[in-house]
């Protein structure tokens, strides 16, 4: 029984793939994989970020857990577990520049614990301040940080090498997002001689490695440190700290760490190998250089006791970093360098010389080593350090010629959409690579664990018949009574709602001493797409059966979701059976000829994210119809013969506002009959063309086309009117002469028109007036379109003023006041009437005299003059008799009223001296005869209005 088994499990082995533990990734800067689906797809939504060392584990379904890269901890909402926030104070003891930082592990018996192994990195600069913290010198002294060149030093680190620590999650914590356990929490694990003065200041190397043990119901957790292996066994009691010490191999000495303690670990899937990579022996902990001593060693594993023995060299003098097994345990693969040249090798582990079988893989890029891992697709993958692809060795069982390696995404890789990977990959229990069966489909190599169905459809679950062995199916996780067999049928459920899901999981007990397997199947019931029934009537202009239909115009009718959604997909086909089986689809579907009048082809709609189809018909029919053609015409409102149409309108005149009825306007006629480049604003078309333009209404029913129409724009020719004149200049002392207005049309064209002024009422087409007004005339051509001249007739003439005269002062000046009857626009001069001219009516600084004003109208209409006197009186007067200022009189006399003005003049004691008219010489400075003395004199004027001014004048002699 046992070797049918055996048989059995060795048939499923090549591609069986694993349970949904390992189903996602994150890694690198913020990278994730997703092997939930196929092909494999990016997540965006990681919060790792780490040079190396990092770990993550789903549930069997393949559904996030938790994640870590080894000092935080995130939950599957991608928030930090409360115990373990490194930068909050309560992080955990890995460092994310430690190959392995951190490890998580399933507790073998109880399915809401997990264990998560962190290894530090054992840094000399830390070691060299034991026990204090570092970083310090080879002396001891501290200093203020880290030497390496590198810059792989994390942020923060604690100074501390902290060797193997556990922690333990409980995933009933925090609402069942899982929380550190506080009172186990970094509980150190010796891997290390505790006597030993150097081992205790470094503990520990940066590989772990998990695989499960011969029992079924136990682990093994494995590191290796100078040249020991420790094993830890974890089995329902939980963690045995007293490891099983293995010493095999190289020695790696703990004077070239930390470089020495770089490298993977990896236990075989079938739990009987090691294989293990060295980075380098020798290291210059001052010069920080490293030299190519290192290599990748093959060593046998006993699953029962725990033991690791007759390790071998696969190849050495070389830095190695990445290792990994495929599926099967049929071949090893590592990653070195040598003199700064990546390469990547390949053995042949059932080969009788194993180490000579190495061959080398074509096609790898970069010049560091770095991390393998095998996937639950049975690929194993490698990152590239700052590359946004993780490259793939698709088929890991082969000889090295064609395991295709490949770093394009054409060919396996997974692009991981702007985020990048550094130098590490998530390690896994390798057992899950190898203790899985596919329950849906025996046949497929990859373990699939979802199935789609659609409605109606049924399915049976299966597994090989083994002898002997027990099989218990569960639903939804419980138990199924009395479903004992290794097939299990599984039907649509009509009563429940679309969509819905059920997981089933099958469990073996092969009852011969090997361990249970089991497989799981989701099945997912969803509802078929929308597909509806069309009919899609079009038009046949020359009268002809056949005409161009656009399928693709009709998808929103199939499916009104088609055009929007990416996971919709459809195809037309021209016979049921070639719908039913994907044959033959059409592919000119913008542009389909019918073949018949009618025709009936069918739409297969399909939904690629659940698999479901539904099958509608297309009812295509012709309809011959003969064309028809209408005019709209707009008088012009311009010169340009462009227009503003409402074709609203023109389309409620020809449907006669029928509801069922909807009319769309084109510009040719093979728009309208494609249905392609509709008028968008039919409510305000600008017609293109000036004076004329054709364009096409097709009127559709709500099966199709129904008739097209030709619909002329066209634009009237405007009117040749006169513009308008806005100012014609009437001067009023022409009354009552007239003139002649008129409408501008050429002599020749008058007799084309009628005509209409206003306000006259006049129906010629020259008018003859003298009307202050604005004048319109209408113009009126045979369409009735209409255009209007206005003219303007603005009055003005010849100033009527009156002048105020301010003088007697220091600064002697005239105002012009125009009378209500000065209707013009007028400028002034002084005493000539060439000018200069001046805008304003007013003058200041006058002298005394006689001055003439000039007010000439801007129209034209003429001049006004008129003259006044600007007086003022004598400063003073010298009565030599020598001609000159011989008399004091009243200066700038000329108004009549001056005569009967009364002058009187006294000394500065008051008398009297004098009294004399305006009208007179002045006075000759004698009183009695006698001359007066050269003195101040005052004056005294009362003019006949009765004005008085007052002063006083000097008489000099």
């Amino acid at each position: 029984m046992k070797s049918l088994l055996s048989l059995f499990l060795a048939l499923f082995s090549i591609g069986v793939y694993a349970q949904g533990e390992a189903n996602t990734w994150y890694f690198g800067n913020n990278a994730g994989v997703n092997f939930n689906t196929s092909p494999p797809s990016a997540l965006n939504n990681g919060q790792v970020n780490t040079n190396e060392g990092c770990s993550s584990i789903s549930n069997e379904n393949g559904q996030l857990l938790f994640y870590t890269d080894g000092r935080t901890v995130w939950n599957r909402n991608h928030q930090i577990m409360a115990n373990a926030n490194y930068f909050g104070g309560s992080g955990l003891l890995g460092d994310p520049s430690s190959t392995s930082s951190g490890l998580i592990v399933p507790h073998p018996t109880n399915d809401d614990l997990y264990y998560i192994f962190t290894v530090d990195e054992p840094h000399h600069e830390n070691a060299n301040a034991y026990p204090n913290q570092g970083p310090a010198d080879a002396s001891g002294n501290s200093i203020p940080a880290y030497t390496d060149i590198n810059g792989t030093i994390p942020q923060d680190d604690d100074g501390f090498n902290n060797g193997l620590n556990y922690s333990l999650v409980d995933m009933n914590l925090n609402g069942g997002l899982g929380d550190i356990v506080a009172t186990e929490k970094n509980m150190p694990l010796i891997t290390y001689d505790p006597n030993d003065a150097e081992e205790i200041k470094y503990k520990c190397s940066e590989k772990i490695t998990a695989v499960k043990g011969a029992d079924c119901n136990s682990i093994w957790l494995m590191t290796h440190f100078i040249d020991k292996f420790y094993a830890f066994k974890i089995d329902a009691s939980g963690i045995d700290t007293t490891p099983i010490i293995s010493q095999t191999g190289p020695n790696i000495p703990i004077a070239s760490y930390r470089r020495s303690a770089l490298g993977y670990m990896k236990a075989s899937p079938n739990g009987e190998k090691i294989l293990i990579a060295h980075n380098t022996r020798t290291f210059n902990q001052n010069g920080n250089e490293d030299l190519d001593d290192g290599g990748v060693y093959l060593s046998d594993f006993d699953p029962i006791t725990g033991t690791v023995s007759n390790s071998i060299a696969l190849i050495e003098n070389v830095n190695a970093y990445g290792v990994e097994f495929s599926m099967n345990t049929k071949k090893a693969y590592a990653t070195t360098t040598q003199q700064n040249t990546l390469n990547l090798y390949q053995w042949d582990l059932e080969s009788s010389d194993i180490p000579n079988s190495i061959q080398s893989i074509p096609g790898a890029t970069g010049s560091s080593a770095t991390a393998l891992q095998l996937a639950s697709n049975g690929k194993i993958y490698k990152s590239i350090i700052g590359s946004n692809v993780l490259a793939v060795i698709n088929n890991p069982e082969a000889d090295a010629a064609n395991v295709n390696y490949s770093q394009s995404t054409a060919n396996g890789a997974i692009s991981l959409k702007g985020n990048s990977s550094t130098f590490g990959l998530p390690p896994f229990i390798q057992s899950f690579f190898l203790n899985t069966i596919n329950i849906i489909d025996g046949n497929d190599e990859n373990i699939v664990t979802e199935l789609k169905l659609c409605p109606q459809q049924n399915y049976s679950l299966s597994y090989l018949d083994i002898p002997g062995a027990t099989y218990s199916w569960y639903k939804d996780g419980q138990l199924i009574p009395g479903e004992v067999d290794n097939t299990l049928d599984t039907s649509f459920d009509t009563s429940q709602t679309l969509p819905y899901s059920h997981t089933y999981k099958l469990e073996i007990e092969p009852n011969n001493g090997e361990c249970p397997f089991k497989g799981i199947a989701t099945i997912i019931y969803n509802d078929f797409p929308t597909a509806n029934n069309v009919e899609y009537l079009n038009c046949s202009l020359d009268s002809q059966p056949t005409s161009l239909f656009n399928l693709e115009s009709i998808y929103s009718k199939v499916n009104p979701d088609i055009e929007t959604s990416s996971n919709l997909e459809a195809s037309f086909f021209e016979t049921f059976a070639e719908a039913e089986n994907e044959n033959n689809a059409i592919n000119k579907i913008t542009d389909y000829q019918n073949a018949s009048n009618p025709q009936t082809l069918y739409v297969k709609v399909f939904d690629n994210q659940t698999g479901c189809s539904k099958i509608a018909t297309v009812e295509l029919e012709v309809v011959i119809i003969q064309n028809t053609e209408i005019t709209k015409s707009l008088c012009p409102t311009s010169n340009s013969g462009i227009e503003i149409f409402n074709l609203s309108e023109i389309e409620d005149n020809v449907i006669n506002n029928n509801p069922n009825l909807n009319g769309i306007f084109y510009t040719s006629l093979e728009n309208a009959v494609l249905k392609t480049n509709p008028i968008e604003n039919q409510n305000s078309f600008e017609n293109e063309n000036p004076f004329n333009q054709t364009l096409y209404l097709r009127i559709d029913t709500s099966l199709g086309c129904n008739d097209i129409l030709k619909v002329n724009l066209e634009v009237y020719e405007p009117i040749p009117i006169g513009e308008d004149i806005p100012e014609i200049i009437y001067c009023l002392e022409d009354l009552p002469q007239k003139i002649e207005l008129n409408s501008g049309i050429s002599s020749n064209l008058i007799s084309n028109y009628t005509y209409l002024w206003s306000p006259s009422g006049e129906t010629s087409e020259t008018i003859e007036t003298n009307e202050i007004t604005t004048h319109s005339v209408t113009v009126t051509d045979q369409f009735g379109c209409s255009q209007t001249r206005n003219i303007t007739i603005k009055a003005s003439n010849k100033a009527s003023f009156e002048v105020n005269v301010n003088d007697f002062s220091e600064n002697n000046s005239l105002t012009i006041l125009l009378n209500e009857s000065s209707v013009g626009s007028y400028e002034y001069a002084l005493n000539n009437s060439l000018g200069p001219y001046q805008p304003e009516p007013y003058f200041d600084g006058l002298k005394p005299g006689v001055y003439n004003i000039y007010v000439r109208d801007l129209n034209g209409c003429g001049i006004t003059k008129k003259t006044v006197g600007v007086k003022n009186i004598m400063k003073f007067f010298t009565p030599n008799q020598d001609g000159f200022n011989d008399r004091w009189t009243i200066l700038g006399k000329y108004e009549s009223n001056l005569s009967n003005a009364k002058i009187y003049i006294y000394d500065r004691f008051g008398k009297l001296l004098a009294g004399l008219k305006g009208s007179s010489l002045g006075w000759d400075g004698r009183y009695n005869g006698k001359n007066m003395p050269s003195n101040d004199y005052w004056y005294k004027i009362i003019l006949e209005d009765g004005q008085v001014f007052t002063g006083n004048f000097s008489l000099i002699r």
